[in-house]
């Protein structure tokens, strides 16, 4: 941690993402401090995702705004203190398709069991934070909820540990998993509402997963009573519904799509209907271990 003047500069290793936080708002430093403490570093990288958030002029409404810019490039201008550290989290998200190129980037929550690299591709709304959680509790290792970070070259899954942002209404599937939601720090995200962020290492102790290849690509949707199902697809089904998910098919160093067809070519692939939590780990957790069966009986 560095002071600058009046601000202070928080550097972290977030996985494979480097980031520093400079702010004078004591009360942002604790807020983010409680998520990636974990995560800080006492000095910034070369490429480190550069974060300045300051205190801005009041607007028409007699708000506070509160000027939030990346690298020295302006971003956004939130009015709510609770908007701000969402918009955090956004804007480091979004550069990541700027100075990680060497990265094909998918929107998708990513695991690691046993070695073996699980990605859940989908957007919004999809169940992958609230799946990610419950399979965290189950034994399985946290990558990212929101990106899968592809390298180019090895096609293996990097980790991005950032915070596991839940919404509101899914606290209740997140309570009935034995983690505590009350007393959270509620947050507003846009069209998301309300939400809150878990940092991972405080659902289970060495939750956080390590660089490892694609085994599994699992496409979830979540119907409410449905009974979880898991549906064998193609391959070349997968690379097609893949890139419509990428967030840098044509800015990746390596063309996009045949990043996608090499990753893919070692993956069983699946359409997964998740409904009650418990029920869709449990299939999920049969997926793997029969896998785990065959290698041992191959061996």
């Amino acid at each position: 941690m560095n002071r600058v003047k009046d601000e202070i500069v928080m550097h972290f290793r977030i996985g494979a993402v480097h980031a520093s936080v400079s702010t004078p708002i004591r009360a942002l430093r604790r807020q983010y401090l409680a998520l990636y403490r974990d995560f800080q570093v006492q000095r910034p990288a070369d490429d480190s995702i550069r974060i300045e958030v300051k205190r801005g002029e009041f607007s028409l409404g007699h708000r506070r705004r509160y000027a939030i810019s990346v690298n020295s490039r302006p971003r956004f201008e939130p009015t709510r203190f609770d908007e701000v550290l969402p918009y955090i989290e956004w804007t480091i998200n979004w550069e990541l398709a700027h100075v990680m190129r060497q990265y094909l980037q998918l929107h998708a929550s990513s695991m690691e069991i046993d070695g073996r690299g699980v990605i859940f591709p989908g957007v919004s709304g999809s169940g992958k934070s609230t799946l990610t959680v419950g399979m965290i509790t189950r034994g399985w290792r946290y990558l990212c909820d929101e990106l899968a970070l592809i390298h180019a070259k090895t096609l293996q899954i990097h980790p991005f540990p950032r915070a596991i942002c839940i919404k509101t209404p899914a606290f209740p599937v997140v309570e009935s998993l034995g983690i505590r939601t009350r007393g959270a720090r509620h947050y507003h995200k846009g069209f998301k509402g309300d939400v809150t962020f878990f940092n991972p290492l405080s659902i289970r102790p060495n939750s956080v997963g390590r660089v490892c290849p694609i085994r599994y690509v699992i496409f979830p949707t979540y119907t409410r009573g449905a009974a979880p199902a898991l549906t064998p697809i193609s391959r070349a089904q997968a690379v097609f519904d893949l890139h419509r998910v990428c967030f840098n098919l044509l800015g990746c160093r390596t063309l996009g799509v045949n990043v996608l067809a090499a990753m893919i070519r070692g993956a069983d692939c699946y359409q997964l209907v998740s409904g009650e939590i418990s029920e869709t780990c449990d299939l999920l957790g049969r997926l793997v271990k029969q896998e785990g069966m065959r290698s041992a009986l191959s061996a």
